[in-house]
């Protein structure tokens, strides 16, 4: 065929060219999403689907009418006109890269998939106006089918774009920031949102998303992902933290590959989204009760598995009872149980860190606000799993009426799936009759149970000991060791009348999982005294607030409305809120009293009001928070005002809570529990009473003085306790922790749970004892 009959009836090649190509090349993308992983997602949803596989479709038209050498139906060229539209679209998207998909050709032929766009749009071009040159006054359908191919492709991507404007509004002014709220819950992608606040890349789904994101974004789009910006406002648009959201999929539901997809998260102090394929494989729960001692020791055993297709870091935070603190992490290394060494927070993630960068096994236990800790193990390898223990001291909580109760822990936040099917295998002991309804047991000496996940967190089950009637003293003692003296310690608990708060101020977060907790709330406040100075603010964008008043059935009232009237929806920045009720409760012995949902996120702007607060504000009111939801809490590192607030723990009641909530914010009746260094003396009482005490001394520890600090850092690591000043750290081995300037830990240096043949023993002993008395008193009195 020579060139001239080619112009008048084209062949095989431009049928090949102009729709077997750019079709394969649409299959191609739908099955593997090359040009998703590399630049931008051409074909994020069934609507741009149909419109880019269109082109193909008209192309065919048009081949087959050259072919009959006829004038053609006008609605064929109106079809050709948005071809020729679309087709330029994606070729002007796909520009950029051609240089280097040239090269690319050499490799595989793979370097040919993106000149499929300009192909189509050279024949939807060459045959369109063809035919328009056969019939006068036919450019005026072409041009139309043009302007329609533009309009759909707007359409189509029209959710995309409103999210990347919303985006690009939101880093503007506090209204700017309301603005791009609404326009996303209006016309935004939420999907597309989530994808980028896990770290998506990738910037655009269509001409008019492009634009926007290269304009913002730069145009290779990679370099500059704006996480923060869109974990903020997914966060303020749904009310849910990125992170308790699977990794997501595109908007055909196809996963990403992750393999070379970088964990921004990782060796951070955050525990982020969710890794593709980690998983908690199994846990177990032991815990040894000492009802005289009102404590507990417990040790969760976690086993973490990887069946991603890369390594990869572990990383949750547990919510510990009130009143806890950790003493013990161990990592298994090839098979055998390595302990953590315990030193200053700074050079334990620092040695962390450095073990990370060198892809050897390392475990980091720190503190993440009062009663929380963060946990991270790496690396998790591909096909593999990771076992670590974590070990803790537990207080029992006494209420007004003497009744003791100890919440279990639970993970709040995880960077891994928990299966549906999951338990949590408990295991408890106890020198004296225990009860537990959720575990199943009343007066017993065992707890055991097999206990779901969400159960877990939702409830957190309690652990009741026989109730206090009587002041109660127990000495707990550590042993000396070379230049060290013994440490003794007297816990004594007595009744008390507990203060008042001179005023107390309620912040009621005004996000969506909020709403049922706030609406609880009026029950909670009949628990207020009368004539005590009350106000309320609500983090609710507007800061609705109620001024501090004498608490009365008109301020109660006022309380009612402003609650009633907030919407409750999306998720607030509290921090703005929490600012301006310590500022307004001025009365001395004030206090905070916070109700919120999670806090995923410490928003930009707001941080550095927060650290300034933090740092010159000369009176803290004392903290109570309740956090009906789980989730990450709102803390700052190295605040004591965080890491010494009080933590209502939810119990699956929520009317409940709150009321415990107002009842130890404003004082009362109750029950006091002091722990004192005494001299040296045989000590009846755990070690853990001592464990205690010390995390109470440095917690009390304002970093003021740099010899107090010094002091306390190394009493956490003579006790092995994980404070807002140390953390703990496993490293693969013993060169590693002297390589980084840390003690080589002894496992005779940790506290154990013990065994049940531990416990056997003891009872035997205990049996024995008691039988030499008995046989002594008889020698004696005949």
């Amino acid at each position: 065929m020579s060139y001239v009959q080619e112009q008048h009836a084209p062949g095989k090649w431009s049928f090949i060219a102009a729709v077997l190509f750019p079709a394969v090349v649409i299959i191609v993308e739908l099955v593997t999403g090359l040009c998703a992983e590399a630049l931008f997602d051409p074909l994020p949803s069934i609507g741009h689907v149909l419109l880019v596989a269109a082109v193909p479709a008209i192309n065919w038209l048009l081949w087959r009418e050259q072919r009959r050498d006829t004038t053609g139906s006008l609605w064929l060229l109106v079809g050709g006109g948005a071809a020729i539209v679309v087709s330029a679209a994606y070729a002007l998207l796909l520009l950029p890269i051609l240089p280097f998909a040239a090269v690319a050709i050499l490799l595989l032929g793979l370097g040919l998939l993106p000149f499929a766009p300009f192909a189509s749009l050279f024949y939807a071009f060459r045959w369109t106006f063809s035919l328009m040159a056969d019939r006068s006054g036919s450019w005026l359908y072409g041009l139309a089918g043009a302007a329609a191919g533009l309009l759909l492709l707007v359409f189509v991507d029209l959710p995309a774009t409103a999210t990347y404007f919303a985006l690009n509004r939101y880093e503007g002014t506090p209204e700017q920031q309301r603005s791009a709220v609404a326009l996303t819950r209006e016309f935004g992608d939420t999907d597309m949102l989530l994808r980028l606040a896990h770290g998506d890349t990738n910037r655009a789904t269509g001409l008019a998303s492009f634009l926007l994101s290269s304009w913002s974004n730069g145009l290779s789009g990679s370099d500059q992902p704006r996480t923060t910006a869109a974990r903020e406002l997914y966060y303020r648009v749904t009310g849910t933290p990125f992170s308790a959201e699977a990794s997501p999929t595109d908007g055909l539901g196809r996963s990403r590959d992750r393999r070379f997809q970088w964990d921004e998260d990782q060796g951070g102090e955050s525990v982020g989204g969710r890794v593709e394929g980690l998983s908690l494989i199994s846990s177990r729960l032991d815990g040894s009760i000492a009802t005289a001692d009102n404590l507990g020791y417990f040790e969760w055993t976690f086993d973490i598995g990887n069946a991603g297709p890369a390594q990869s870091e572990g990383r949750f935070t547990i919510a510990l009872p009130e009143g806890a603190v950790a003493s013990r992490a161990t990592l298994w290394v090839n098979g055998e149980p390595r302990e953590a060494s315990v030193a200053r927070r700074s050079a334990a993630r620092a040695a962390y860190s450095a073990v990370v960068s060198a892809q050897r096994d390392p475990l980091l236990v720190t503190t993440d606000g009062a009663q929380r800790l963060l946990i991270q193990a790496f690396p998790i390898l591909p096909g593999n799993s990771m076992m670590l223990r974590v070990g803790f001291t537990a207080p029992f909580d006494i209420a007004p009426d003497g009744r003791r109760r100890l919440a279990l822990p639970a993970i709040v936040e995880r960077n891994f799936a928990i299966a549906p099917d999951l338990r949590h295998a408990v295991w408890i002991e106890s020198d004296g009759p225990i009860a537990s309804p959720i575990l199943g047991g009343d007066g017993v000496r065992i707890l055991r149970a097999a206990i779901a996940d969400e159960t877990l967190l939702a409830r957190r089950p309690r652990i009741a000991a026989p109730r206090i009637t009587a002041p109660l003293e127990r000495i707990g003692q550590v042993s000396g060791a070379p230049g060290l003296a013994p440490i003794a310690i007297a816990q004594r608990i007595a009744p008390a009348d507990l203060a008042a708060p001179g005023a107390l101020m309620l912040v009621v977060d005004g996000s969506t999982q909020n709403r049922a907790a706030a609406s609880l709330l009026s029950g909670a406040l009949d628990g207020l005294p009368r004539g005590l100075q009350v106000g309320l603010v609500i983090a609710d964008g507007e800061r609705s607030t109620v001024a501090p008043a004498p608490w009365s059935p008109a301020q109660r009232a006022r309380f009612v409305e402003v609650i009633a009237r907030s919407p409750f929806a999306g998720g607030e920045d509290n921090v703005p809120a929490l600012i301006e009720a310590v500022e307004t409760a001025s009365a001395p012995g004030s206090a905070i009293l916070w109700v919120h949902g999670p806090q995923p996120i410490v928003f930009e702007r707001s941080r550095a009001q927060l650290d300034q607060w933090l740092e010159r504000a000369s009176q803290r009111p004392r903290l109570i928070r309740y956090q009906a939801v789980a989730g990450r809490a709102l803390v700052q590192s190295g605040s004591r005002w965080f890491d010494s607030a009080t933590e209502i723990l939810p119990s699956g009641d929520p009317a409940a809570d709150l009321r415990d909530a107002v009842r130890k914010a404003v004082g009362g009746q109750g029950w006091t529990v002091s722990r004192d260094e005494v001299p040296a003396r045989r000590a009846q009482g755990s070690a853990h009473i001592v464990r205690l005490w010390a995390a109470g001394r440095i917690a009390a520890d304002d970093g003021t003085k740099p010899a107090d600090q010094d002091a306390s850092i190394r009493l956490a690591h003579r006790l092995n306790l994980v404070t807002p000043l140390t953390g703990a750290v496993v490293l693969e081995t013993d060169k590693d922790y002297g390589a980084n300037g840390l003690p080589v830990p002894s496992a005779d240096d940790v506290p154990t749970v013990p065994e049940p043949e531990v416990w056997a023993l003891l009872a035997i002993l205990v049996c024995a004892g008691l039988w030499l008395v008995q046989r002594r008193r008889v020698a004696v009195f005949g």
